[in-house]
């Protein structure tokens, strides 16, 4: 029989299933994303974007954040915590991978000032990550403030998820990924023109495959476009570059496997050995992304 608590905790879990889009599972598996799924409503999105600007506040450099500090801010912020672990969230990450077990591989901050030229150029998160299989991780893109064609919303290709392309480098500057990764143009012969923007608002999410090519561009309004990326996976996942270094994970949900070493969730806002466990976490992530590279810091 089951006890009261987990009642309540069976009549959630079937609460936020219902919330997901009965067609997200289809259309993911079809296009390799699904948008917009409505995550927090007004209230609790204006008071994510507040935390977030505190953030900024306090670790930004002249109101800019740059480096580690856009990363796996899930270790240091209850807030960021809270967006990773949000059950409508996970039930559709659950729902889009087709597994009960989820970790969060990494979270990051995505953010474009306003009246900059900074943009992605179209790529695969999967290139540099050494994730796999890169078919059960999947990439949540939160709006923390309105994203739009105008201010360089996300544009996917769809049906681009099913092999991995051939990327190339640059030192173009005003390009965000950090190592300046493009698919080149005869790589995309049948995808180029198929371009689809993802215009959210305000607490909206996106889900993008792993492998689905994707891109952005400049922000040409007054404001600044902000998205926090989740990185969730399934516990089959598993990094083939970690004869470099083991990584670690935050689990979400289910069982963990044994391919990560488990983070623990924050108890303080930015405390002592929260910032330690960051650290940590970036190093090791760090070593294994940009192994073998000339650039050894992210952007």
């Amino acid at each position: 029989r089951l006890c009261s608590s987990d009642l309540l905790q069976l009549l959630d879990s079937l609460l936020q299933e219902m919330k997901v889009p009965p067609s997200l599972r289809s259309k993911y598996f079809i296009d390799g994303f699904f948008a917009p799924l409505k995550v927090l409503s007004p209230e609790e999105a204006l008071q994510t974007s507040n935390e977030y600007q505190k953030y900024v506040d306090k670790f930004g450099n002249n109101g800019k954040l740059e480096g580690d500090l856009r990363f796996r801010v899930h270790l240091l912020a209850g807030w960021a915590h809270s967006l990773v672990h949000h059950p409508t969230l996970i039930s559709a990450v659950k729902t889009a991978l087709d597994s009960p077990n989820i970790l969060c591989w990494s979270t990051d901050l995505c953010i474009k000032p306003a009246n900059s030229d900074g943009h992605f150029t179209l790529h695969q998160d999967s290139t540099y990550s050494g994730l796999t299989p890169p078919t059960r991780v999947v990439t949540a893109w939160v709006a923390l403030t309105p994203s739009t064609t105008s201010n360089g919303c996300l544009q996917m290709l769809p049906s681009s998820h099913q092999t991995q392309l051939e990327h190339c480098e640059s030192q173009d500057s005003s390009n965000l990924l950090s190592l300046g990764q493009f698919i080149p143009d005869t790589q995309l012969e049948g995808l180029i023109g198929s371009e689809m923007a993802v215009e959210l608002q305000p607490g909206e999410v996106s889900l993008h495959s792993w492998r689905c090519v994707h891109g952005s561009g400049p922000n040409t309004t007054d404001k600044d476009r902000v998205g926090f990326a989740i990185r969730y996976m399934t516990d089959e996942v598993e990094n083939t570059k970690k004869v470099v270094a083991r990584e670690r994970a935050t689990l979400v949900c289910g069982t963990a496997g044994y391919n990560w070493d488990l983070e623990t969730s924050p108890n303080k806002d930015y405390g002592k050995k929260e910032m330690e466990q960051h650290k940590e976490s970036m190093e090791r992530e760090k070593k294994n992304y940009f192994d073998g590279k000339e650039t050894k810091e992210f952007k």
